[in-house]
């Protein structure tokens, strides 16, 4: 019986993931859609995983990342991170976002020249997504200004400070969009930008599996 508790405590151990503390295996696994993909670096296939850690489990993303980001960088509540935690409640099962190469160009292309003209903001939005939108049924853009941590880029943009639309917040917990495209590059003005664009395929993540 010793034995046996001991081989079922150790199973339960090796469920959880070591590098997202507190995680179950099993749901790292389904939010790191973009593990595969050719087309991104390590960070930006990062970003999309925290963004569905988010998205399949708001609460316990208050609970580990959004509380453990915010002693770290010792920032004092205030109205948005106070909404976030609301919002974040609300939060299960959200749809995966899945990689996709026409939207990572998309994302790539604006990081890449705005960062060498020192630009920012969302001008030429409707010219830069016009070409996809044979296929997506909908489109969003998040540009993130700054440090180049997945982690950083991901709150950040989660707590949304000084966006009184709470745009980029409303896109990463978009219940309608599941497809997404991140590109980090250097930023002359902001070290680097990252953009991270959004879309609505006909298709689901069993789809996606299969």
């Amino acid at each position: 019986m010793l034995l046996l508790m001991l081989c079922i405590s150790i199973s339960l151990k090796a469920q959880k993931s070591t590098k997202y503390p507190g995680w179950e295996v099993s749901v790292v696994t389904k939010a790191n859609t973009a593990i595969d993909s050719e087309f991104m670096n390590e960070d930006e296939k990062e970003v999309i995983l925290l963004s569905n850690l988010a998205r399949v489990d708001g609460p316990f993303f208050t609970e580990t990342f959004l509380k453990q980001y915010l002693i770290l960088k010792d920032k004092k509540s205030n109205k948005y991170i106070r909404s976030l935690y609301k919002d974040l409640q609300k939060v299960k099962d959200l749809p995966m976002l899945l990689p996709e190469k026409e939207l990572y160009d998309v994302a790539r292309d604006h990081a890449t020249k705005s960062g060498v003209k020192g630009y920012e903001g969302h001008k030429g939005f409707k010219n830069r997504y016009t070409p996809v939108m044979e296929n997506f049924m909908e489109v969003g853009e998040n540009i993130y200004y700054g440090e180049y941590t997945p982690v950083e880029i991901v709150l950040q943009l989660l707590i949304d400070e000084g966006i009184e639309d709470l745009g980029h917040r409303h896109n990463l917990l978009n219940p309608r969009f599941n497809s997404l495209g991140v590109s980090i590059k250097p930023h002359k003005e902001y070290k680097y930008n990252c953009v991270m664009s959004f879309g609505l395929l006909p298709r689901s993540y069993e789809d996606y599996i299969q």
